[in-house]
C-alpha cells in the first residue's frame, strides 16, 4: 500500500499490530514503521493509538506508549512534525490512561518515567508540557507499589510474564540513550550532564576528591595536602 492507502484497511491493520502488541523490541519496532510508512493518514493512526490504549489492558499500554515512543524517534530523525503535534495536547490524557486505575497502573509508573524523561532528553516537548502530563506520576509514592494485601490481582504468571516484557523494554531505551537528536548542538551532551551535576560542596568534596586521589596516586603527597587544608578549616 502507497500513499493512496484506504484510510479504513490501514486503520485495521495497525489496530490489530497494536491490539497483538508484545514487548519484543521487534513488535514495537513493527507497529512504528508501519505508522511511519504511511504518515500520509497520521491522523487516523494516531486516533487509532488513541483508542486502543484506552480500552487496552495496563501491561499492553506500557507497550503502546513504547510504541509512541519509537514513533517519535523516527519522526525526529525524519524530520516530520504529525505525531509529535498530535500528541502534545493529549499528553495528560496518555499518561494518566498508563498509571491509573488501582494496582496495576502503579506499576507502570516507573516505565513510564523513564518514557518521559527520554521524551524531555530527546527534546519532543516542552519541559512544561512534559511536567503537566507527569502529574499523575507524583501522586503515587513508594506506597503505593503492590503489596501482599492486594497480590491476589496479580498471579505469578504475570508476575513473571511481566518480568520479562520490562527486560525487553529497557532494552530499547538503553539504546535510544546512546542516540542524539540531529539539529542539537556539538555541546549538548555535556550541558546536559553538566546541568544535571550537584554543584561542587567546598565542605566535603575536596576531601573525597582527595581520598579518591590518593588511591590512585598513593605515591603522591596527598596526606601533606589534606592536612593542610584541616588545619586551614
Amino acid at each position: 500500500m502507497g500513499d493512496e492507502s484506504d484510510p479504513f484497511e490501514c486503520r485495521l491493520v495497525f489496530s490489530e499490530l497494536l491490539s497483538k502488541l508484545n514487548a519484543t523490541q521487534q513488535a514495537i519496532q513493527k507497529a512504528a514503521n508501519y505508522a511511519m510508512r504511511h504518515k500520509n493518514l497520521s491522523e487516523d493512526l494516531y486516533s487509532c493509538i488513541i483508542e486502543v490504549l484506552e480500552q487496552a489492558s495496563y501491561n499492553a499500554r506500557l507497550n503502546i506508549i513504547y510504541v509512541m515512543d519509537a514513533i517519535f524517534s523516527a519522526s525526529q530523525k525524519a524530520r516530520y512534525t504529525s505525531y509529535i503535534e498530535q500528541a502534545r495536547p493529549d499528553l495528560p490524557r496518555i499518561i494518566h490512561a498508563v498509571v491509573a486505575g488501582g494496582p496495576k497502573g502503579v506499576l507502570n509508573i516507573p516505565n513510564t518515567q523513564k518514557i518521559l524523561n527520554n521524551w524531555k532528553r530527546k527534546g519532543y516537548f516542552d519541559e512544561k508540557e512534559l511536567e503537566e502530563a507527569g502529574k499523575p506520576l507524583l501522586e503515587h509514592d513508594s506506597s503505593s507499589i503492590p503489596t501482599k494485601t492486594n497480590a491476589e490481582a496479580f498471579s505469578n504468571k504475570d508476575i513473571l510474564r511481566r518480568m520479562e516484557e520490562d527486560r525487553e523494554r529497557h532494552k530499547r531505551l538503553r539504546e535510544e540513550i546512546w542516540i542524539r537528536p540531529p539539529e542539537e548542538s556539538k555541546d549538548a551532551e555535556f550541558e546536559e550532564f553538566w546541568n544535571s551535576t550537584d554543584p561542587l560542596d567546598p565542605e566535603s568534596d575536596y576531601e573525597v576528591m582527595m581520598v579518591q586521589n590518593m588511591s590512585r596516586l598513593p605515591h603522591y603527597s596527598w596526606n601533606m595536602m589534606l592536612s593542610q587544608r584541616s588545619r586551614l578549616s
